[in-house]
């Protein structure tokens, strides 16, 4: 069977067309729009955990604050605050941790703190597990804490998910009930 030139031309057409449309069909769409939490002014946006209540708060020590809760015992919150010359952050791993740790045991009043160096959204940081006691009324409680210290110039990022309980296993209980969004609200977290 012999095409002509017309025959020819009109189904390379075609067959371009059906791989336009292939192409068209297989384009990326572009991503949705954020709907989270966003502060342009500080450089802080992160997705809230379906259902947490979300506001900016004044925190002792913080340039700006916003806090995620659910119920009074589970919180995430971002703390922006100057650089806090007492954790005297060096180019030494082990050193800057020992110095998280003790800012942790010192000024925050934390027990038995780990500390361990990584990078989280491309920028260094310290990330930090402890357990404090609180006094609330009458009575104590505890508060069970995942710290990420995030040094950026001019400005020290804190990153903080903590949940309370009555005693160290309630605390501690609450964290894993509470740890997959949490853990969402960390990672979703972006600074500028």
């Amino acid at each position: 069977m012999v095409l002509s030139l017309s025959t020819a031309r009109r189904a390379v057409l075609a067959a371009l067309c059906v791989l336009a449309l292939a192409f068209a069909a297989c384009s990326p769409e572009p991503p949705p729009a954020f709907t989270g939490y966003e502060n342009t002014a500080w450089g802080v946006r992160f997705s809230p955990a379906k259902g947490w209540a979300v506001a900016e708060t004044a925190v002792e020590g913080c340039l700006f604050a916003v806090e995620a809760s659910s119920g009074p015992d589970a919180r995430f919150q971002i703390c922006v605050s100057a650089p806090r010359p007492e954790i005297l952050l060096t180019q030494n791993t082990f050193v800057s941790c020992e110095n998280v740790k003790q800012y942790v045991r010192e000024a925050l009043k934390g027990v038995n703190p780990l500390c361990t160096p990584g990078k989280v959204w491309g920028e260094f940081a310290y990330d930090t597990l402890y357990v404090r006691l609180l006094q609330s009324g009458d009575r104590v409680r505890v508060q069970c804490v995942n710290h990420l210290f995030v040094p950026l110039p001019g400005r020290l990022v804190q990153v903080i998910a903590y949940t309370l309980g009555d005693d160290e296993k309630a605390a501690r209980d609450a964290f894993e009930a509470n740890r997959v969004a949490l853990m969402r609200m960390i990672s979703s977290t972006r600074l500028r």
